[in-house]
Order: structure tokens, then sequence, then C-alpha cells
């Protein structure tokens, strides 16, 4: 269960909130949409959602452990995140990427257990990546890029998998694919998957709840059926 409670976002430092008192509950087997105008903070709730930028005031809790106040190897347990830019790897192996994210199973850089490479082959299956194991990461298409990193988050094994943009440099069909591959891994893994993108009208048909955030407010829909797009994104 991942449990937001009266949750504030923004960067103190600089005195700027931007949201404030969020507080919903998702259950395991969910597909979440986060949407919202450019720049509205999508990426910074994503962040602290994961447990990787502090919250202003509030509290995150999956499994009810709170991530903002326990080790970071216990929150790797809890929370993974799939960032808008695939990172610079490009010389590391298909499968060098995915079992870099069984890493909090790793203590004292003991070597990789036959349960280790077996966590990274089922992930690597389940994302249909499994052929490409050898594969540079760098000459792969940004599609498989995307999948190669959700199958990172797999191997880790978290209870929260968190994606921000993730169909923004994929065609029309990948976008397709992936949003089947996130519904499917959701239901199938019994993850809390929560995922921001701008291409409403095909996410609007796979998720099952949309986290809204416009200007300094938000609002929570049980259903996407339910969501006022105009309400969300005014006319200029």
């Amino acid at each position: 269960m991942l449990t937001i409670q009266n949750l504030s976002t923004g960067f103190p430092k600089k005195s700027l909130q931007l949201h404030e008192n969020v507080h919903l509950q998702v259950a395991p087997g969910s597909l979440v949409l986060l949407i919202g105008p450019n720049g509205i903070g999508k990426s910074v709730m994503l962040k602290t959602l994961c447990g990787l930028q502090s919250p202003t005031q509030g509290a995150v809790f999956v499994n009810q452990v709170n991530i903002h106040k326990t080790t970071a190897e216990k929150r790797a347990s809890l929370t993974s995140i799939l960032l808008a830019t695939p990172p610079s790897i490009d010389q590391m192996s298909v499968f060098d990427v995915v079992i870099s994210g069984r890493q909090r199973f790793l203590t004292g850089w003991r070597n990789p257990t036959p349960e280790d490479h077996n966590a990274v082959n089922d992930a690597m299956k389940k994302t249909g990546i499994a052929s490409q194991s050898h594969t540079p990461f760098g000459s792969l298409s940004d599609g498989v890029k995307q999948k190669v990193m959700l199958a990172r988050c797999l191997a880790q094994d978290s209870v929260v998998i968190l994606l921000d943009e993730p169909l923004a440099f994929l065609d029309y069909p990948s976008r397709l694919h992936f949003l089947e591959l996130l519904k499917q891994l959701a239901k199938t893994e019994s993850k809390i998957i929560l995922y921001s993108s701008h291409d409403l009208q095909l996410s609007l048909n796979y998720c099952d709840r949309v986290l809204a955030l416009t200007q300094n407010n938000w609002a929570y829909f049980d259903s996407p059926e339910s969501v006022n797009i105009s309400e969300i994104f005014p006319n200029p």
C-alpha cells in the first residue's frame, strides 16, 4: 500500500512551495497516471514519492514504512524510479544494467547469486528483452532502453515503481506496447505503478486512477472517466 499523508512538495531553500496537503492511498495492482501542465511539479512529486527529495511537510508510507525515515537499502525495497532521461551507460550490456537493480541485495559487494541471476532473467523475460541480454545499452532504440530500465526496476523488486515521462521519446506503436506492459505488470506482479505523461489520449485508456496537479492544487480520481481535462489544462 502506498499512503501519501498531508504531503507538501517544493524547495524550502528557495522558499518555493509547489503542492500542499496531498493525501491518498493506492493499493497494489494499480496503474496510476500523473498529469498536469508543463513545469507544474510532476518530476518533483515523483522524486519526493521515491525518497530522492524530501517533502516540505507530510510523509510518504509504503507498507507503513516512512520512506524518508528509513535506510537507503530498505527504501530500495519499497520504491524504484525510471527517470525521464536514460543514464549514460552506453557500454554496459543489457544484463549488467538490469542486474544493477539488485544492488540492494549485494551487501558487502558480494558476487551475484543464482537467485540474483534468476531475478534478472525473469525481469528481462517479462519486459521482452531477454534476447538482447548481451547487447550494449547505447546501441538500443529509445523504446528498448525504456524496457531495460523497467526491467531494472522489476529486478529491484520494489513495491512501488515510479516513471517520469516514459513515453516521451517513443513512437506510437512503442507507446501502445509500453502502456500495455505497464498495465499487465501492475496486475500480474501486484505492483503500484505511477507514471507521468502528456499523452492523455492513450494513457487515459490504460490507467486505473489519475493524480492531477494544477497550480498550487491537486486532485485524485478513482477512474479516468471522471477526469475533466479542461479543468486540469485550462485554455491559455
